[in-house]
Parts: structure tokens; C-alpha cells; sequence
């Protein structure tokens, strides 16, 4: 899929940059970032995004670097390249294309874009590599790893109309999208359909949004192998119906900056149903951001639903539904230091509550199964240099 969106890349550029001229533009991000870890027995993972480290000092939920190529084509017609790399799943650093589009304005207030695209699941998503736009580390993980995919191969439109004194945007998008697990295999949403609606006024703006899909899961892990069918079974497979819903705000008069943010996702296998939510707060002072986050999510549904009177069977589902299960409550105090034009410097501390029968954002080591390691307190100190080029 990707070679076919840079190669209609290729097609559109150069015809155009023969025939009228292209005007180019590069940028790029990058974050150095590490997180420690106070438990001996649990280790951070940003879900969907970083292979879980080995040691207490990781440097994989933050660290990227991205560098990004427009091109625009006339007056209506653009493209966009941004390559990323960042720790996967998979443990390796590979560089992907995060976005590779095409675009169009249809008229003034419409623009079509096709090729791959950034899932606009939350309010954030269009920055969520880019750390240096946030107050904060990351954005906080009990909300923003609901949803695991980040970008999706397909098509959307960007509608935007003023409203009185505000400003309306329709995003409507369809296509597909997959992302690997961890200990291997992959994860698919298929037939995605979705529309996120956003509404700025001033300082302040309310986004929401909605999406179904079909959900497909197959895990290649020699422990998931080892399994018994039945329970195998439960764990991957296609065609599972999955849903995912969000609304935000923000409002920032450049001196005091609030958000907020509710999302839920469901699905009715392979992976459990949940809520989160979360509110900050900071004040700018000079080069200074000082800043206050609550945090929780709430699981509605487990990973596998069984009932069974096997009790070794039973003990194996309590195990692996314990550690998918991400029910956490956080508070993190921070602060941001800009400390140079497109330079800053982020230190938080937050103190995390795991759930009963939850292991939160957290991997086990060693055996990701273990028992008795919920319902913990957790501490993690959070740094990062982010830049913009």
C-alpha cells in the first residue's frame, strides 16, 4: 500500500513541478525523552506504540524523530511525506511513513486527501508525534491508549466554514489501518468509517468524534501458540465489531492553558472495552510552564469473555485479561521550560494507582501473566527535549 501511495506521489509531483513548478518546504521534530520507573516488577509501556523495556531508565515511550516534506503544486493541489522513526512494537526502529497523501481543494472550504493519513480518533491525534506542540511529556495514557492505531490508509474531506464567530470543521474519513502486537502478530482495523467535528471560537475549541470498524487480531507468540484452542480462539481472530467515540476542549488565553478529554472504545473480542478521561491545567510564566494532570480509565469489558468451569482454563483467562486490562488513575505535576526559540525542556512526575485486576500501563517482567501485581502504586519520572526544525 505504501509503495502505491508514493509512487501516485511521484505521479502527481512530477508533472506538476515540470509544468508550473513546486514549491518545497522541509521540516522535522525530534524528542530525546526517558522515563524511570520505580517498580521492580512492572515496566511502562505506551501501549500500541513502544516495545516495553528491559531496564527501570527507558527511552522508548518518548524518543522520535521525524522529518516531514511539502509540496505544493499550484494553488490547489499538495502533497505531504513525514518518515518517523520511533521505537515499535517490535522493538526495532524502523523508519515508516506516518503520512504520505495527496490533496485537493475541491473549492475554497473543501479539500480532498487520499493516501495515509492521520487517524483522527482523538483531539490531538494531528500532533501526537509532536511533542514539542504539548505542555506536556505525552499526552496522558490513560485516554490516548484507548486506540493504538495511529494513521490509517484511505481517503478523508476537510470541510471549513465560519459560524457566527466561530469556525466549523466536518472531517469525514474512510480506509483501513493495522499496527503489530507485541510478542508478535498484527492487528487490523478494516472498513473504518469515521467523522470528527471541530468548532473554534477565539481561545477556546470543542472537538468530537466517532468511528466503527472491523476488528481483526492475530497473535503469533509462541505463548499464545501454546495455548489451548479454545481460549486460542478468543484471543485472535477476524471480523470483530469495535467502535470508538471522543469529545475534547481546550482553551488557552496565552497565560492559562486547560484541557480536557473523554474517549471510550468497545469491542466485542480480542481486545477489552474502555474509558478514560483526563483534565490539565498550567500557567505560563515567562519560559515557564508549570502544569497539573488528573488522569483515570475505567475498563467496561474484558479481553476475553468466558465462562468456564476449567479452573486451569479460567486462571489462564484471569491471567491474560489482567494484563490487558489498563484501569489506572494518575496524577502528574510537571513543568516545561522553553528554553530556547524551538527548544524545550519537560520534567513531570507522576504517581499511578493500578486497579484490582488491572496491571495498567504496565508490562510484567519476565511473565507478562504474572499474579499478585495489581492494585499498585507506581512512580514515574518523566524528561524530554523536544525540538522543531
Amino acid at each position: 500500500m505504501i509503495r502505491s501511495l508514493l509512487a501516485a506521489l511521484a505521479v502527481v509531483a512530477l508533472p506538476a513541478a515540470a509544468e508550473t513548478g513546486v514549491d518545497w518546504q522541509f521540516s522535522g521534530f525530534a524528542t530525546a525523552g526517558a522515563v524511570y520507573t520505580s517498580s521492580h516488577a512492572l515496566q511502562f509501556a505506551r501501549i500500541g506504540i513502544d516495545a516495553p523495556g528491559g531496564n527501570r531508565v527507558d527511552a522508548g515511550p518518548d524518543s522520535v524523530l521525524g522529518l516531514q516534506l511539502n509540496g505544493r503544486f499550484g494553488e490547489r493541489s499538495a502533497a505531504v511525506l513525514q518518515l518517523i522513526t520511533r521505537e515499535t512494537q517490535r522493538g526495532d526502529h524502523t523508519p515508516r511513513p506516518a503520512l504520505a497523501f495527496i490533496s485537493h481543494a475541491l473549492t475554497p472550504a473543501l479539500s480532498v486527501r487520499a493516501g495515509r493519513l492521520r487517524s483522527p480518533f482523538f483531539m490531538l491525534s494531528d500532533s501526537a508525534d509532536l511533542n514539542y506542540s504539548h505542555p506536556w511529556v505525552r499526552p496522558p495514557v490513560e485516554v490516548y491508549g484507548l486506540n493504538p492505531f495511529s494513521d490509517i490508509d484511505g481517503i478523508d474531506l476537510l470541510y471549513r466554514t465560519p459560524v457566527g464567530p466561530a469556525h466549523l470543521e466536518l472531517h469525514p474519513y474512510a480506509g483501513r489501518s493495522r499496527i503489530p502486537v507485541i510478542g508478535g502478530g498484527r492487528a487490523t482495523l478494516d472498513n473504518l468509517v469515521g467523522l470528527s467535528v471541530t468548532m473554534e471560537a477565539g481561545e477556546f475549541s470543542i472537538s468530537a468524534g466517532h468511528a466503527i470498524a472491523e476488528l481483526s487480531v492475530q497473535r503469533s507468540s509462541a505463548r499464545v501458540a501454546a495455548l489451548p484452542g479454545e481460549l486460542r480462539s478468543l484471543l485472535s481472530g477476524d471480523d470483530a465489531r469495535a467502535s470508538f467515540s471522543s469529545i475534547g476542549l481546550q482553551w488557552d488565553d496565552g497565560r492559562w492553558l486547560f484541557s480536557a478529554e473523554l474517549a471510550r472504545n468497545t469491542a466485542d473480542a480480542f481486545t477489552s472495552s474502555a474509558r478514560g478521561a483526563y483534565a490539565s491545567l498550567g500557567r505560563r510564566s515567562g519560559a515557564f510552564t508549570p502544569y497539573l494532570v488528573l488522569a483515570r480509565q475505567w475498563q467496561d469489558e474484558p479481553a476475553v469473555r468466558l465462562a468456564t468451569a476449567d479452573p486451569g482454563l479460567g486462571a489462564l483467562v484471569s491471567a491474560f485479561n489482567r494484563s490487558r486490562n489498563q484501569s489506572q488513575r494518575s496524577l502528574t505535576l510537571g513543568v516545561r521550560w522553553d528554553f530556547a526559540s524551538a527548544a524545550a525542556l519537560k520534567t513531570e512526575l507522576t504517581h499511578v494507582r493500578t486497579e484490582r485486576g488491572a496491571h495498567g500501563t504496565f508490562i510484567a517482567r519476565g511473565d507478562p501473566f504474572a499474579r499478585g501485581l495489581d492494585n499498585r502504586a507506581i512512580n514515574l519520572l518523566s524528561v524530554s527535549v523536544d525540538v522543531v526544525f
